[in-house]
């Protein structure tokens, strides 16, 4: 994000909003007592455009506008859905701000806000609010106008004479932007103030409406406008003004109140967002004085359990059986790696003898550690990770400390400590699972893994990867119903793995394991003041620290297995993101922050549920949070140096403060405290009730890992009788139940007791059951259990259905599985996940499955490519180009009667006919082009549009197709090259000497012999869009392009890689880098008679050979002259630049196809060598 703006916007001092913050305070105590009081609770509706997508973007702007609420006590709840106009959402209101383009709202939505109004409510509709709900005279009404059209220029609304000393103008500064220039219909001038016009436009009012005040303005159409500290001044002046008198002096008191900031120059803060004037080093507060400068989301309340010098450097925290805190303590992080793994951090327990709700004694429980990542409790000890190794502690005599150690494996990468383990739990499947960053797990069931979340046998430590991310990963979440999620560092707080990776690692070539659903719906984060520190992703989640979902009953019900947490400890925030089910995974809308602080040493690293159903926090409290990579001068202002955890050195890091938060729902009763450390397996069993995970998997676990096989009958009874579900529609003790009779072997079909609970659990009410005894049977493995586990694939819960889909491909392929499958093949993939889980399970039985697709006359409902996101995933066509790969001569035989296949099979057939072809390299005779030509015939218009995008270089009549269709159909197809500049320093040389050398050579000189240029100075964006259309199938594809289609499986390793587009654009920096060198002329030819035919070449590439990239033309300096020539041969006989979706190729082909012949050619490329000298 570009960060002028926010110098702009933060660099001026807000007459009311920043100048009060730094007040000197009189009456703090006073204030804390009653500081909810004089909290102003903004409602922010917003919509759900996005950017390249759609205008006026709230959740860009609304971020950027909460750094100023902070410091103000506005405390913003930001939503993208009218439904929040309700009595009870806006009960919890003080002012309704709408920024927006919603059309319509209901009556009663209508009447509740106009009633929030007349009752003393505030309104604050901003810029386009003016134009939403136009339906509604009331709502034009109530806003005072209604958008009638705009222009777009510079200028400077003035306030109306006599206005000057109105409360919200008085002082107000006139300030110049870039916006829409609103003309407004429909004014009610009744009860309306205006405030400031835009030459004779009214552009600020207020209005009164019943006891309710309203305050509009029109500015507000993008940044230009959003990042002025002027506006953030003008927009909070109304809300205050809005909020009635009582509220506005409460909450400037509440400001006036606030402890001052106190700063010191310091060398080594980094100044990655180029403010100006730089950061200054910010002292730390007091942990009340913290308190004081944090809000908390309302209804809740934010207490101090624990501070320095009890506990310094929190990074995770976790309860033993008693409900005890753990705590591990971290000082040696980042740097202090010790290669004996013997430092100075430590686990704690910290408890709360005397019930004040703070801590008032102290454990050491283990000492002597070095980076300590994360801890889990199990078999009476504890799983530690501290990388390279996962240590086993456990206390045996009774007196806190642990007395025995030892390693349970040593397999983690010690390269980056900011990206190692992290956020280990015990799971429902009673393995221990945990996040690990791109440090990696070196051995795993996969090999090598990182980026993501895995799970490990607790007895083995044998590690199992399970969803893969896109970068630096420190973030697990678990649902009740055992869903996996996770949370990353750079730019994707939210992820879920609906299909885990030993479904698919290994398993099919044509389907490479591929990452997680990204589920986040934005990425901005909401921070509450502009001071924070980042190095990139400005303004958004960019250190995203777990992603830990609610799992007690003691906050309201919308955040019940809903809301997850993600620390945000660059923003000083802790975020909420919600959960909303979409079919086989989901949607993470974010909605802002539950907590978040002005105080720049407030770093949440780490928040969980507690055995009291309050939210832990683990602050960090740090005013120096990044990482790598190194500073420079020109990036961060000072130059750095690395440190042995692969951190920059910097003596700003703090290892004297640390605090513990606890974050209570005031209206709430906590959950039951337990003390299970020696309960019996009746107390075990009760526990399962409890609504608290936490106290559930702690029984879990003991039934389990104890061996308690007496509990074996109770279980299967709740299992067979309990049908209960609640009301979040789940039933969390039947779930525990059933995994612990899987632990105790004893959830599986072996035994007519066994074989009962199964057929209850499976046909239980609540979804979340049937699905966990799908995935319970999954693990217990045996053809039997599978089969019964592959029983739900027309279950109505999408999740289930994947889970039984999954099941399904474990058994033995069969013709009976095959036309399951073949049967459901336009009903069961109805959303992305399905369809990746569909086509494994059709691989799996692909024999059978291919003579169903020559032979079975049961129409599809819809084609089968309008499934998957794109044909080469589509199981249809897979198994028919692998069913062709093992062809030898004749394709008509191998599609036997092919003049009588099925019609919802000739398209994958036709298709995979193909591509099957251009792979074994086989040129299309008469006859092979005839075969393909009857196929087409029988294609509708759709099909053959679809096919002929992939059918360059075959003359094919497409006589089903409207033309008008079909132009519509490519300019949606049409590829357009992403352009990045994202350079991963090294990895670009690591990927060209581990997949180029081969053929262009150590040095990228290339070798003719086999096609291969020299790619030394090529240009950085040419190089990225050539690769993406390798990539995407536009180069690459035809039939006589040997080289090409080579090129192109060359570039296969991309399916499997987590940031392929990093991948590309790095190579290609690194391309960019070297110095070329000037090719020895090879083509004989007449340069001058060339220099008259490059006069058509020069219109783009201009007449130094310099190259127009806004024409997409590249540079011809430089080139290698057989090259040239070899690649314009290409295009001028239609083997290049035949797909339709390469526009550009396509012209490249047209001009080509002007030059007559191969000596024009060759004087072409002559003539372009001389100049290599000229240059």
């Amino acid at each position: 994000m570009n960060s002028t703006p926010f110098r702009k916007l933060f660099a001026g001092v807000l007459v009311l909003a920043i100048s009060v913050f730094l007040l000197p305070s009189a009456t703090r105590a006073a204030a804390a007592a009653t500081a909810d009081d004089g909290v102003i609770d903004l409602l922010f509706l917003g919509h759900g455009q996005r950017e390249g997508k759609g205008y006026h973007l709230s959740h860009v702007f609304a971020p950027v506008f909460n750094r100023s609420l902070g410091a103000q006590k506005i405390r913003m709840r930001y939503v993208e859905d009218p439904a929040v106009l309700n009595a009870a959402d806006l009960a919890q209101t003080d002012v309704l701000m709408i920024y927006a383009n919603f059309r319509t709202m209901s009556p009663e939505q209508e009447k509740v806000l106009l009633d929030f109004v007349a009752d003393g409510g505030g309104f604050v509709p901003v810029h386009s609010a003016s134009a939403c709900f136009g339906h509604s005279q009331l709502y034009v009404d109530l806003v005072g106008a209604r958008f009638k059209s705009h222009g777009m220029e510079a200028f400077t609304a003035a306030i109306v004479p006599g206005q000057e000393h109105h409360p919200i103008m008085d002082g107000f500064p006139e300030f110049e932007t870039t916006d829409e220039t609103y003309v407004h219909a429909d004014h009610n001038e009744a009860n309306r103030t205006v405030l400031m016009t835009r030459e004779a436009e009214p552009w600020t009012w207020t209005r009164t409406h019943g006891q309710g005040r309203v305050f509009y303005t029109a500015y507000g159409h993008d940044m230009q406008t959003w990042g002025q500290a002027a506006f953030h001044d003008l927009l909070i002046r109304g809300i205050r003004w809005a909020a009635g008198d009582a509220k506005a002096a409460a909450n400037l008191a509440l400001v006036k109140s606030l402890p001052s900031a106190r700063y010191q120059p310091a060398d080594t803060i980094p100044n990655y967002r180029k403010q100006d004037p730089a950061p200054e080093l910010a002292k730390p507060f007091t942990p009340e004085e913290s308190q004081q400068l944090t809000l908390a989301e309302r209804g809740f309340e934010l207490q101090l359990f624990a501070a320095e010098p009890m506990v310094v450097n929190p990074i995770a925290l976790a309860w033993d059986e008693r409900g005890r805190l753990f705590v591990a303590e971290t000082i040696d992080y980042p740097n202090e790696v010790d290669t004996n793994q013997q430092g100075d951090d430590r686990i704690l327990i910290l408890e709360d003898t005397d019930g004040d709700g703070q801590a008032d004694k102290s454990t050491v429980f283990a000492d002597g550690l070095n980076i300590p990542t994360s801890l889990t409790p199990i078999d009476g000890g504890w799983i530690v990770a501290q990388a390279p190794q996962f240590l086993f502690l456990k206390d045996s005599d009774g007196d806190d400390r642990a007395d025995v150690r030892y390693a349970i494996n040593q397999d983690w990468g010690v390269e980056d400590t900011h990206a190692g383990p992290s956020n280990l739990r015990y799971g429902f499947d009673n393995k221990i699972w945990g996040a690990v960053g791109y440090s990696d797990a070196k051995k795993s069931t996969q090999g090598e893994f990182g980026q993501g979340v895995f799970r490990m046998d607790p007895s083995s430590g044998v590690v199992e990867p399970v969803g893969m991310f896109s970068n630096n990963t420190w973030g697990l979440g678990m649902s009740e119903d055992f869903e996996i999620f996770g949370s990353t560092a750079n730019g994707a707080p939210a992820w879920h793995a609906p299909l885990w990776r030993a479904f698919t690692y290994d398993r099919h070539d044509a389907l490479p394991p591929q990452l997680a659903s990204k589920i986040d719906d934005f990425t901005q984060f909401f921070a509450a003041t502009d001071k924070f520190l980042q190095v990139d992703w400005h303004g958004r989640y960019t250190a995203g620290a777990g992603f830990n979902l609610y799992t007690a009953r003691a906050f309201p019900e919308r955040f019940w297995n809903k809301g997850a947490f993600i620390g945000g400890p660059t923003g000083h925030l802790l975020g909420e993101f919600f959960l909303k089910e979409e079919g086989s995974t989901y949607v993470g809308q974010n909605r802002g922050s539950v907590v978040a602080s002005t105080d720049e040493w407030f770093s949440p690293v780490f928040a969980e549920v507690g055995p009291d159903g309050a939210l832990w926090i683990a602050d960090w409290y740090n005013f120096i949070i990044q990482h790598n990579p190194r500073p420079s001068e020109q990036s961060a202002g000072f130059e750095g140096r690395m440190g042995a955890g692969n951190a920059h050195e910097n003596p700003l890091r703090d290892r004297q403060h640390g605090r513990i938060y606890r974050l209570v729902a005031k209206a709430a009763q906590p959950s039951r405290q337990l003390d299970l450390s020696a309960a019996s397996t009746a107390d075990l069993i009760a526990a399962l009730s409890n609504d608290n995970m936490f106290w559930r998997m702690t029984a879990q676990r003991k039934l389990v890992r104890e061996q308690r096989r007496d509990a074996i009958p109770r279980l299967r009874e709740i299992v067979e009788t309990d049908r209960s579900v609640d009301a979040i529609g789940i039933s969390p003790r039947v779930i525990h139940a059933l995994w612990s009779l899987h632990g105790l072997g004893a959830f599986n079909v072996m035994t007519a007791a066994g074989e009962r609970a199964v057929e209850r659990a499976l046909s239980h009410p609540a979804a979340s059951v049937r699905k966990n005894a799908v995935m319970a049977l999954t693990e217990a493995g045996g053809e039997a259990n599978l089969q019964r586990a592959a029983s739900l694939l027309d279950d109505p819960d999408a999740k289930t259905r994947l889970k039984s889909l999954l099941a399904l491909g474990l058994l033995p392929p069969s013709e009976d599985n095959a036309r399951m499958l073949f049967a459901r093949r336009t009903s069961l993939p109805s959303d992305p996940w399905l369809a990746r889980a569909f086509a494994h399970a059709v691989l799996d039985n692909e024999a059978p499955y291919f003579a169903e697709l020559l032979t079975n006359p049961t129409p599809a409902e819809q084609s089968v490519f309008a499934l998957f996101a794109k044909v080469e995933e589509a199981p249809d066509y897979l198994v028919a180009k692998r069913q062709f790969a093992l062809v030898e001569g004749d394709y008509a035989a191998a599609l036997g009667d092919w003049k009588n296949l099925p019609a919802s099979s000739l398209e994958p057939i036709s298709l995979a006919l193909l591509d099957a072809w251009k792979t074994k390299l086989h040129e299309p005779t008469p006859a092979d082009t005839a075969l393909v030509q009857q196929l087409v015939n029988r294609l509708d218009g759709d099909a053959q549009m679809r096919l002929r995008l992939r059918a360059g270089g075959l003359d094919l009549n497409y006589g089903n197709i409207d033309e008008v269709a079909y132009a519509a159909f490519l300019k949606e197809n049409t590829f357009t090259p992403v352009i990045s500049d994202r350079n991963w320093g090294g990895l670009g040389e690591r990927v060209y000497l581990q997949n180029c050398v081969a053929c262009h050579g150590s040095e990228a000189r290339g070798d003719p012999s086999v096609g291969a240029p020299s790619l030394r100075g090529m240009e950085n964006w040419y190089v990225q869009t050539q690769l993406q259309k390798f990539r995407h199938g536009l180069r690459g594809t035809h039939f006589k392009n040997a080289n090409g289609i080579a090129m192109r499986s060359a570039l296969e390793f991309l399916d499997t890689h987590p940031r392929a587009e990093f991948v590309i654009s790095s190579l290609a920096f690194y391309l960019s880098s070297l110095d070329p060198v000037m090719p020895e002329p090879t083509v004989t030819g007449n340069a001058a008679a060339g220099q008259a035919l490059y006069a058509t070449c020069a219109a783009c590439h201009g007449a130094d050979g310099a190259g127009n990239r806004e024409l997409s033309a590249p540079k011809l300096t430089g080139k290698q002259d057989w090259y040239l020539m070899h690649h314009l041969k290409l295009f001028h006989d239609g083997v290049r630049g035949a797909d339709p979706r390469d526009v550009t190729g396509q012209q490249m082909a047209a001009m080509a196809k002007t030059v007559p012949n191969e000596q024009a050619m060759r004087d072409l490329a002559a003539y372009i060598q001389t100049l290599n000298t000229k240059n």
